[in-house]
């Protein structure tokens, strides 16, 4: 097998699912585009503070309790939780988080299914009445 070596930025760029790279630290060290649009904050706003910053104050806890593990260098699957945007509302994502346990880097891709979320609770509030 002849393998070239191509470079995976065209990826990291255009793709539409958000694609990060976070220190152990809990701040992004590296984003995507799609990270910036989703949430609405500049690449530079969103590294310099910590990312549970930017999560829903009511999820800070279960995502701080779900993330240990991930230390520990268990990857962590569909984890999903709750993001305040730059304008205020809410989104929510879904995670896959890979550690990498000697450069105390966590790799992720994340998907916004906050359209699914507001399907769910309207089919559950139809079901309801």
């Amino acid at each position: 097998m002849n393998y070239k070596e191509y470079s995976l930025q065209p990826i990291f760029d255009l793709s539409h699912d958000l694609l990060c790279i976070a220190g152990f630290d809990g701040y992004f060290r590296r984003i995507n585009p799609a990270v910036c649009h989703i949430l609405g904050y500049t690449e530079e706003e969103l590294m310099a503070k910590p990312i549970k910053h930017f999560q829903h104050p009511d999820d800070r806890e279960v995502t701080r309790i779900t993330r240990e593990p991930i230390l520990n260098g268990k990857p962590l699957i569909n984890f999903e939780n709750r993001y305040i945007t730059k304008e205020g509302n809410i989104v929510w994502l879904s995670w896959t988080s890979i550690p990498v346990l000697q450069e105390e880097l966590i790799y992720a891709i994340t998907k916004n299914v906050t359209l699914k979320k507001q399907l769910e609770a309207e089919r559950n509030f139809l079901l309801t009445e």
